[in-house]
């Protein structure tokens, strides 16, 4: 039922001046962010999250939520002008839209684009709406025991779906969870992990972590680069003009056209968001695999509109579902849903299945600002696509240090504490070294958000169980399914990756011969 009291509170939260203004700016910078090639979502609302701190709840959303929204969108207006993603999510859309700009139809490219990730953004916003509240409910009847085991099922999908080595993503993962547990324990309140300096008996704070891993990594992974990437002024000059000139955009039935690659698109990129870890570069190659092979007859790879759509729909679509999990149960979907986790946390809104009813005015806001998120972003596309074009000339070599002073100054201005400065830098450095080994990031956080759930609820679990391992761990026929997941799903990764080796194996030695 709706709670009318918390939704005409979360309507004079977010319809104000200042919601919608931060809303703008997190939209604008999210989609230069995108255009920009090197810089992902989760770095953009990593260095933003500082300003979040002393912000209105609805404020706060509307600046991350808008960056996430514009930076999934943004990398389509690179991969399409001079065949750069922006983003890894937009990688599938350079197939297709660099070869319709190499034609002179790169206006309708970037509107496809544009029009296909909106269309496909809306409608999975409304799919979340519909989702979360019911698994929320369903949350609420589970057990230390049973909420253990959703969190550890969580970390083995995180762990080995987030990367192509399935090594290298349990590591990741685990590392996490070493992390997780520094500080206190949660129970008795006993040190453990510390190494003896006291200002870490309250664990690592998570602005420190994820801004050292996601900003201060890139500058010490782009210090390793004698000069700027290479030029793309070459092929990024004719973009604007491209734009501004009366060249024939995307008509209506041209739109109408894709609407099957939309919906493929709009089911495989729910279907991905929903599940923890995968991401939105999953649902977009996904969706543009099975919509490829939905219809054999178009051209895709060679310039079809039905490739673009398919491609942004497919990663558009992750964006609400990556909220159900943290929503439902508390586990962030994606890296860049545990950042949003976080700003909650600090708002004093925990995610976790008692946030409907703890927070349902904050869940009402986040879904309104889910769908007036799609109309600022077709607002900010539409007349701005052409500026953002060009974001992708800024020579690194001035990006760099402004990413490295954003980083600290957020970092202080967390608590002004000058040992999260250490924490952050040091955090940074485990980045870098992550970037260079093609160890994947997004485990390592996921796992240091989800480490001190899964503690407590195993250690309450045990204080019910009296110390029995098995009436602890095995204590309902719910508990035992959901730790026969847990192992299938390890398997299956294990199995997924070494049939890929076996393919490659085959692949090498049938060119050899």
């Amino acid at each position: 039922m709706i709670d009318y009291e918390a939704f005409n509170t979360a309507m004079g939260l977010v319809f104000t001046w200042q919601t919608m203004a931060w809303m703008l700016v997190g939209i604008a910078v999210g989609v230069g962010v995108g255009a920009m090639p090197g810089l992902q979502s989760s770095t953009a609302v990593a260095l933003m999250l500082p300003l979040t701190f002393n912000m209105p709840l609805a404020s706060a959303l509307g600046l991350l939520i808008g960056l996430y929204k514009g930076t999934i969108y943004g990398g389509s207006i690179s991969a399409i002008s001079f065949a750069t993603p922006g983003t890894p999510e937009a990688a599938a859309t350079v197939a297709d839209g660099y070869k319709l700009m190499q034609q002179g139809k790169g206006k309708k490219a970037l509107h496809m684009a544009l029009y296909a990730s909106v269309t496909a953004d809306f409608l999975s916003d409304l799919i979340t709406i519909l989702m979360a509240p019911m698994l929320a409910m369903v949350a609420l009847t589970f057990g230390p025991a049973e909420r253990m085991w959703v969190l550890v099922l969580a970390i083995t999908l995180v762990g080995g779906l987030s990367g192509r080595h399935l090594a290298k993503g349990m590591f990741s993962a685990a590392l996490g969870l070493y992390v997780g547990t520094m500080g206190s324990d949660p129970i008795g309140l006993v040190p453990r992990n510390t190494f003896g300096l006291w200002w870490l008996r309250d664990g690592v704070p998570l602005p420190p972590l994820v801004i050292g891993i996601f900003a201060m990594s890139l500058v010490f992974h782009e210090l390793l680069k004698p000069e700027v990437l290479n030029s793309v002024k070459s092929r990024v000059a004719g973009v604007g003009a491209i734009l501004l000139s009366k060249s024939e955009g995307l008509t209506l039935r041209e739109y109408l056209q894709c609407w099957k690659e939309m919906a493929i698109g709009l089911g495989v990129g729910t279907f991905v968001g929903v599940l923890p870890g995968l991401g939105a570069t999953v649902g977009a190659f996904l969706s543009y695999a099975v919509a490829r092979q939905a219809s054999p007859d178009k051209p895709f790879g060679e310039g079809a509109l039905e490739g673009v759509a398919a491609a942004e729909a497919g990663n558009n679509a992750t964006v609400g579902p990556t909220l159900v999990p943290l929503l439902a149960f508390g586990i962030p979907g994606s890296a860049t849903t545990a950042l949003i986790g976080g700003a909650l946390i600090m708002q004093g809104a925990t995610p976790s299945p008692r946030m409907f009813d703890l927070f349902p005015h904050v869940i009402y806001a986040l879904f309104m600002i889910l769908l007036i998120g799609n109309l600022v972003n077709l607002f900010v596309g539409r007349l701005f696509a052409g500026i953002y074009a060009k974001i992708g000339e800024i020579p690194r070599p001035y990006l760099v240090p402004l990413i490295g002073a954003m980083a600290v100054l957020g970092t202080y201005a967390y608590q002004t504490n000058p040992y999260h400065i250490y924490i952050m830098l040091a955090c940074g450095l485990l980045g870098f070294l992550f970037r260079l080994l093609d160890i994947p990031a997004a485990p390592f956080v996921i796992t240091f958000m989800v480490a001190p759930l899964a503690e407590a609820n195993l250690r309450k679990a045990f204080l019910i169980g009296g110390g029995n391992w098995i009436e602890t761990l095995f204590n309902s026929p719910l508990s035992t399914a959901l730790c026969i997941v847990c192992i299938v799903s390890i398997y299956a990764a294990a199995r997924l990756r070494i049939n890929d080796r076996v393919k490659e194996t085959a692949i090498k030695a049938t060119r050899n011969v």
